[in-house]
């Protein structure tokens, strides 16, 4: 119910604001439109009585009116006016204070009087000696204005039927979007992937449903990549594992030195720490990649450490395996991070390799490759080899491929650290993987050992 709800009342109150609105407004109009319409016929009216009796007193000029009794003056009447001639005298008893005076003044006056208590409009001009007065009453006046008045308010409540229907409509399409926005929301703090949402509307609508697409790619980027980073860790806890694993059994068998087998599972278990503490940073700060601490490393020694490291795998998958050490094979990288690509592609090349081959990890300046004589790849696979699960996808019914996360990780960490990773392979002669990294001018294993040491 609350997701409907909400939008429902956004939409409510835009149409009740906009029409509340445009209600006062209309409202507002119409009595100021009134007010004028009123003030407008009066003073047509006030114009009218004046042309009136200027028309009257002209004609008493050339054609004076004869009186009944010089007394009292001359009375005419209709249903809407009435014509008063008296003398100025009587005049100033007919009309009210100041406009005698004006009348006397300025020859002409004009206002309004009550008569017997009933509101009158008078004109009052001097012609002839005499005093002439036209009055109408105000009633008679309200009339004139009433059709103006039923017009104005038929037109406000045409304006008012209008603006509510456009109140409706632009309440509707200014919702709508939001509406929109608030039902994927709750989708996506559902867990679910909302559809992207259709950019339209004004400026600010379209950079809503805009920003809430990009906010939604973003977070589904962000769980992906933290998905593949948990993954990937928990692909790379198998290799210490299995080499801690073999060399105790080799301990319980008796084939494997003391303290060789001390020294590896030593060393496997500092690995499985650096993974954990990757683990801990992920939960802690958020982070979807491996750190890296970039240093002068002896590339030759890595490569021994991935010689004793899956020595006891590559017997039990009766492999070879053989290391190559060229002069000056150092590098700029993280030794730990270097190792862990490393041990990737010789893991990879012990399980893909048939039994009785062989896998030579060989280390030149800025560089390890790992060359194995299995199955290879096919020319369509070489692009595509480094991306997460493709290999499993496309071999992993035909030989043993892992998890298809090995690649992938080797491909991360050689960006992480500077370098890159490529692949060179004969389809039935096998493949040759190459981790590039930038060289390190290191004279002698001596320069190294004081350099790691620091």
């Amino acid at each position: 119910m609350s997701r409907i709800h909400a939008p429902r009342k956004l939409r409510t109150r835009l149409f009740v604001g906009i029409a509340a609105t445009v209600a006062i407004s209309t409202i507002v109009m119409l009595a100021v439109g009134s007010a004028l319409t009123r003030r407008s016929l009066d003073e047509d009216a006030r114009r009218a009585l004046i042309r009136q009796v200027d028309l009257i007193a002209a004609q008493h000029v050339s054609s004076p009116l004869p009186r009944r009794d010089s007394d009292i003056g001359r009375f005419l009447a209709t249903e809407e006016e009435r014509l008063a001639i008296v003398t100025p005298e009587q005049a100033e008893l007919l009309l009210p204070g100041g406009a005698a005076d004006r009348l006397r003044r300025s020859g002409r006056a004009v206002g309004t009087v009550s008569v017997r208590g009933e509101p009158f409009l008078y004109a009052a001009r001097l012609g002839g000696g005499d005093a002439i007065v036209l009055l109408r009453s105000t009633h008679n006046q309200s009339d004139d204005w009433t059709p103006f008045l039923v017009g104005l308010a038929l037109a406000a409540l045409f304006g008012l039927a209008l603006a509510a229907g456009v109140a409706f409509l632009l309440a509707r399409a200014v919702a709508r979007p939001v509406t929109r926005v608030a039902e994927a929301s709750k989708q996506l703090a559902e867990g679910g992937e909302p559809d992207p949402l259709p950019v339209e509307g004004s400026t600010e609508l379209r950079q809503l449903a805009a920003s809430f697409n990009e906010l939604s790619e973003e977070l589904r980027r962000a769980q992906d990549a933290e998905r593949a980073f948990l993954l990937s860790v928990s692909h790379e806890l198998k290799t210490p594992l299995t080499a801690i694993r073999g060399h105790a059994e080799g301990l319980s068998d008796g084939v494997v030195d003391p303290n060789r087998a001390g020294e590896v599972i030593e060393r496997e278990t500092h690995r499985l720490e650096r993974l954990i503490r990757d683990l801990l940073d992920l939960a802690r700060l958020r982070r979807r990649s491996f750190d890296v601490a970039l240093a002068p490393v002896d590339l030759g020694v890595i490569a021994e450490d991935a010689l004793a490291r899956h020595t006891p795998q590559a017997e039990q998958y009766g492999v070879g395996l053989d290391v190559r050490i060229g002069s000056g094979a150092s590098a700029i990288a993280d030794a730990g991070r270097t190792l862990q690509a490393l041990s990737n592609l010789v893991e990879n090349a012990i399980r893909c390799t048939p039994q009785g081959g062989v896998v030579v990890i060989a280390a030149t300046p800025g560089r390890l490759m790992v060359t194995d004589n299995g199955p290879g790849l096919a020319v369509e696979d070489l692009g595509r080899a480094f991306e997460r699960f493709y290999l499993w996808d496309r071999y992993g019914a035909d030989r043993p491929v892992g998890t298809g996360l090995g690649l992938a990780i080797v491909a991360e960490l050689a960006e992480a650290m500077g370098g890159h990773v490529t692949v060179a392979s004969t389809p039935g002669a096998g493949s040759a993987f190459t981790l590039v990294l930038e060289p390190a001018l290191l004279s002698d294993r001596t320069a190294y050992a004081r350099l790691t040491q620091r």
